[in-house]
């Protein structure tokens, strides 16, 4: 479930200086937003994915016809708003990315119910469902708490990754893993004031006390921590380089995520969605080429076994 998807519309620039003008050197237009960057993963390496989200407008149709040109299931609600465009600003001279998120159209309370109502028809045993992304104007920021409740006891895995009040909320709601980054994980999970100057290791056992299956910790270059009360690894991610890394984050929880559905380990899944978000942040465009790249990149992915923990 991606809620709020996009058209991203990346460019290049020489150098990046805020109040300048600038001339892009290169210009890349297609269909976007976390959901879409995950699903997109998920079928480069071999997996199944549908997208349930709101789309409207030229920019909804364009977004669907991508879902059909990559075999992605197109399960969107159609609203009467405009689908946003996310606007990206790589620095070809440093590699670091300037992103602009725009809010996306207002829903009505009708469509959200449609979309509940269409994921919970849709999903069957042995699904992963993945909650990804920010949600639009119109829509409770306890959509993805709920929707882990009511798919609590159906033999579905859940995934969140999101931020803000809607991450506060699904802490809460218990999904099976939660996938964030470490300022995330700080400032939007609702527990600030035990929090408060923590470490990394704390902050992920206040989350898995509040009832989290496994908490996964993005790290950038710097790879990713992953702690449940049966198992837990930090992974150094492959070193490569970087052209833009926006979207990294997004091929990690694919690459994990199939992985797992591919009856993987979770270190393999692990070492799998570090290989990918390294192989992401490679290209200009947020994807991936296939399998082939991945398993290179997984063997010189490093995973350290850690004391798990305990509740």
């Amino acid at each position: 479930m991606s809620p709020n998807p996009a058209q991203d519309r990346l460019q290049v620039v020489p150098r990046l200086v805020v109040g300048e003008v600038h001339r892009a050197t290169e210009v890349v237009s297609r269909p976007g937003g976390k959901g879409m960057i995950v699903a997109r993963g998920v079928v480069r390496l071999g997996g199944r994915a549908a997208l349930h989200g709101f789309l409207g407008g030229p920019v909804g149709a364009h977004i669907s016809e991508g879902c059909r040109e990559l075999g992605i299931e197109d399960r969107h609600v159609r609203v009467d708003g405009e689908t946003r465009v996310n606007t990206v600003l790589v620095d070809a001279s440093s590699g670091s990315s300037t992103v602009v998120n725009e809010p996306g159209p207002q829903v009505a309370t009708a469509a959200v119910e449609a979309l509940v109502e269409g994921l919970l028809g849709a999903v069957a045993r042995g699904d992963t469902v993945v909650c990804t992304g920010s949600l639009p104007r119109g829509v409770a920021p306890d959509l993805y708490a709920r929707c882990v409740r009511e798919l609590r006891g159906r033999g579905v895995r859940t995934v969140v990754d999101t931020s803000g009040a809607a991450l506060a909320l699904a802490v809460r709601a218990a999904p099976d893993v939660l996938k964030v980054n470490e300022q995330e994980l700080r400032a939007d999970a609702g527990l600030a004031e035990e929090d408060d100057g923590a470490d990394l290791d704390t902050l992920m056992r206040h989350v898995l006390d509040a009832g989290v299956g496994a908490v996964v910790v993005t790290r950038g270059a710097d790879g990713l921590c992953y702690r449940s009360p049966t198992g837990a690894w930090d992974v150094t991610a492959p070193a490569v380089p970087v052209v833009n890394a926006t979207g990294s984050g997004d091929l990690m929880l694919a690459g994990f995520v199939t992985a797992l559905a591919h009856g993987e380990d979770v270190e393999t899944a692990l070492r799998t969605g570090a290989a990918a978000g390294a192989a992401n942040a490679a290209r200009l465009e947020p994807d991936l080429s296939g399998p082939d790249e991945v398993r290179e990149l997984r063997a010189r992915a490093v995973a350290t076994a850690v004391p798990a923990v305990r509740r």
